[in-house]
């Protein structure tokens, strides 16, 4: 077929004409699927506090020393891991509502005031969120006295995939001898949600 016959010129055209709707339906299916997705707000709370309640006396103690140095060194000397396994409340009053547990673990450096920590909160159903997680880890410099703040990593359940930020006071309230409260002030941003 010679170039310059009309068979071949149409078929060249009809060539770049489906082309170019090819081009134009896949923009349109492109734009249509963008506006279809829609961002939610997550669900969960902006702001949570929540009361670890540590026992300090044997045998009931929640925090207990699960591996110190061996040989001649001392504690002092290398430092320690504590396993930590605290039972969170609705409130800091002892006989206030159990909704989980604060378990993980404090390393304590060689000179027992830089301190490492990773744990996570487990609320149960009892709670007001049902059986999610929140994993925090952080760094207490125990020479500063002010609020100790971690990094809240991740979570599951209500807060999935959360991230933030858990403040506490350096002391921590004090209700005789054995139980101690720690109150933790948890502000949190959630992902975007996809519809």
């Amino acid at each position: 077929m010679h170039p310059a016959s009309p068979t071949f010129f149409q078929h060249n055209v009809t060539f770049r004409m489906s082309r170019e709707l090819q081009l134009f339906v896949v923009m349109v299916s492109m734009v249509q699927l963008l506006h279809g997705l829609q961002v939610e707000a997550a669900s969960g709370p902006k702001t949570l506090v929540l009361y670890a309640h540590e026992n300090r006396v044997a045998p009931n103690n929640t925090l207990i020393g699960s591996a110190a140095p061996n040989g001649n060194l001392t504690d002092e000397q290398f430092g320690l891991i504590k396993t930590v396994s605290n039972t969170l409340r609705a409130g800091p009053e002892l006989d206030s509502k159990q909704i989980g547990y604060q378990t993980g673990i404090v390393v304590l450096g060689q000179d027992l005031l830089s301190i490492y920590i990773s744990y996570t909160y487990f609320l149960s159903n009892a709670s007001d969120y049902g059986i999610s997680t929140i994993a925090v880890h952080g760094h207490i410099d125990g020479l500063y006295p002010g609020n100790r703040a971690f990094a809240v990593v991740g979570g599951t359940g209500t807060f999935s995939s959360v991230t933030g930020e858990d403040s506490s006071p350096f002391d921590a309230v004090v209700i005789d001898e054995a139980h101690v409260v720690n109150t933790h002030t948890l502000t949190l941003r959630y992902p975007p949600a996809y519809k």
